[in-house]
């Protein structure tokens, strides 16, 4: 039982800190931001969200590492994802996909995430079985972030719960904005793993474009959503230069490496612009937080 558990958490171990923590974290700032955002919820919800997109998560997944193609980059680039380090067969993860989604449709119905359940079932279709992963440059980006979109829609909606309107006003326009920071700047997930998309035949924004106009696209959208985030959900001076001191940050390594580019380093900047995406999640929480201590002193 446990080596099959593992076998599970191996699927979706590597995306844990790309998909599942900031979907929670966004689920989480948002409703507790309630000076900026009305979004009703239940402490008791509190662990919903992480449920929910950790079976999202697991759901695309299962998907997009069956096919031949994606364990021989896997072989590459993760070799100990169950498929590839000979954990499980592909027709057994055929199998396992298939008791998987009754549970991922039933927890959304019962959670109240329909509705970007049914948008992420289409997309992960769209991604993984009919080619949709293959196309490079930025079809593959707007595709990230329409997925995006819909696993911080359906975080939020489980701990809101089912019947509850989140996303309107400012709610919705705080999701529009997160989808195009995705839109903008997830290929710096891509340069790390170059190597394995090269054998799949896969482009990137870096092969379409330029690795080093790819890497300055990153560069200006962290300076640019740095100014843009804070002027929508109408932050103060302290959490927007915190912000911006961690694109900055970001911004500086990649200047400094761009002529000496290397898969540690790549590794390391796709850890800052987590970081930077992280803190531009939490800045609502963060906002509301400090204006609860200054209210107090």
């Amino acid at each position: 039982m446990l080596y099959h558990a593992h076998t599970l958490w191996l699927f979706t171990y590597s995306s844990h800190k790309d998909t599942v923590y900031p979907s929670v974290a966004f689920a989480l700032s948002t409703a507790l931001s309630r000076s900026i955002f009305p979004v009703p919820f239940t402490p008791a919800r509190l662990p919903l969200p992480l449920l929910w997109a950790w079976l999202a998560l697991l759901f695309f997944s299962l998907h997009n590492q069956h096919s031949p193609a994606s364990i021989l980059e896997d072989a590459i680039n993760k070799p100990w994802r169950p498929l590839p380090a000979g954990r499980i067969t592909p027709r057994q993860t055929r199998a396992l996909l298939a008791a998987v989604y009754p549970v991922w449709l039933g927890a959304s119905v019962y959670l109240g995430a329909i509705k970007p359940c049914l948008g992420l079932t289409v997309l992960t279709w769209y991604y993984c079985e009919l080619g949709g992963g293959e196309q490079g440059g930025f079809a593959r980006n707007a595709l990230n972030a329409l997925g995006y979109s819909c696993f911080f829609a359906g975080a939020l909606q489980a701990l809101a719960g089912p019947g509850e309107e989140v996303y309107a006003g400012k709610a919705l326009a705080w999701l529009v904005v997160v989808s195009l920071i995705v839109f903008s700047m997830i290929h710096a997930q891509d340069f790390r793993d170059e190597e394995g998309d090269g054998l799949r035949g896969r482009t990137s924004v870096a092969t379409t474009v330029g690795d080093r106009v790819a890497r300055w696209m990153i560069v200006v959208a962290a300076v640019f959503w740095s100014v843009v985030v804070p002027a929508v959900l109408g932050l103060g001076v302290v959490v927007t230069l915190l912000l911006g001191g961690v694109a900055v940050v970001l911004s500086g390594y990649i200047i400094r490496h761009l002529g000496s580019r290397t898969l540690e380093k790549d590794v390391v900047l796709y850890k800052l612009f987590i970081s930077w995406f992280m803190v531009t999640i939490l800045s609502p929480l963060l906002q509301t937080s400090l204006d609860t201590v200054l209210e107090i002193l």
